[in-house]
């Protein structure tokens, strides 16, 4: 029965990715080839319609023969409308907390209306140490509800998700997008939230992310019901890297290694108190849309993501698309340590001896 799960998936995702190949490499997509922004700016944007299967679509040939496209031509971005963006950049944007969010569509008779405003749902990423924390439970709490965006126009990380069978779990629960929003620059309140969210008092105020994870995971707070539905995941290293593209600039892969624990009523099959261990990744194209700089992460573009289990359970998925941006400039608030907390201290010492003279 797994060979049979296993060979159905890998037919899904190569149904999904064949006539992308095979568009790519015609001689429209070379460097004559460009989109307008607002076609761009379709790409960029999640769309519960981009999962809907075209009844027609365009026509390519196949070894001689005439065949209909799986995906608009135009939603694979050209050399063109490519753009690279420095790692430095792409990491400034990714270091803060995000507030995350489920997007489901009201058509799909498979999906949980109840999931909209139902999760307690937010990411945490530290890129000066390489890891992040992300934390969902379905108890009708948002931690992070008084949190503004930290622009008006600013990012989004989306991850669409369109009920595939195939899959392992073998059926996704209907057609979904997972939507963060950056709404701090800085991870200094981290422990705050963590307690918020969890109940947990840490012995550490430090906003290192392992050293907090480790606390909740030795608490045991997985193996109690803190909610209805709940996950937790830790992933370390962060890998950011600029990969040679085929034709075109140079795309930027993005991997981790990834810590899940959960349980309750959630569609992947945890067991309590075990780990479920494995590798994320993607390859994404840059491009530049009305809002700004984007990366995304679709079939044509770049490589798809990916989340799969090694140990702890069984998961292996394929995100249908994800969108990143627009990217911020500037710089990024460093994290308080100790080292920089013994330094002030120091510093003030020295400050009121001399004023003391």
């Amino acid at each position: 029965m797994k060979n049979d799960r296993l060979v159905t998936k890998l037919f899904v995702y190569c149904a999904l990715v064949c006539c992308t190949f095979v568009l790519s490499q015609t001689p429209s997509y070379g460097q004559g080839r460009s989109l307008s922004r607002e076609q761009v700016d379709a790409i960029v944007t999640p769309s519960l319609q981009k999962c809907v299967v075209p009844a027609t679509g365009d026509k390519v040939r196949v070894e001689g023969e005439m065949k209909t496209a799986r995906l608009d031509t135009n939603s694979i971005i050209p050399t063109r409308n490519q753009r690279q963006f420095p790692v430095a950049r792409v990491k400034r944007t990714m270091h803060g907390m995000w507030r995350g969010q489920i997007i489901g569509s009201p058509l799909d008779v498979k999906y949980e209306k109840s999931k909209e405003a139902n999760v307690d749902y937010f990411w945490i990423f530290d890129t000066q140490r390489n890891e992040s924390l992300i934390i969902a439970l379905r108890n009708g709490n948002n931690t992070l509800s008084a949190m503004q965006a930290v622009a008006a126009n600013g990012p989004k990380i989306s991850y669409l998700i369109c009920a595939h069978e195939g899959y392992i779990p073998t059926v996704e629960k209907g057609s979904e997008i997972h939507e963060f929003t950056k709404v701090s620059n800085s991870i200094a309140d981290a422990p705050k939230i963590l307690a918020k969210a969890t109940g947990i008092q840490f012995r550490t105020g430090r906003p290192i992310l392992s050293e907090l994870w480790k606390e909740i995971v030795a608490s045991k707070y997985f193996q109690s019901l803190p909610a209805v539905a709940f996950a937790g995941g830790f992933f370390k290293p962060i890998r950011v890297d600029l990969v040679p593209s085929p034709g075109g600039p140079a795309q930027l892969s993005m991997s981790w290694d990834s810590e899940y624990y959960g349980g309750g009523t959630t569609w992947i099959q945890f067991t309590p108190g075990v780990p479920m261990k494995g590798v994320e990744y993607t390859t994404y194209v840059g491009t530049t849309a009305s809002k700004g700089d984007y990366l995304v992460a679709s079939p044509g573009n770049g490589r798809l993501a990916k989340v799969e289990a090694a140990s702890g359970g069984s998961y292996d998925l394929a995100f249908d698309s994800v969108s990143f941006g627009p990217l911020q400039e500037g710089t990024v608030a460093s994290s308080p340590s100790r080292r920089s907390s013994r330094s002030t201290r120091a510093n003030h010492r020295r400050n009121n001896h001399r004023r003391s003279q």
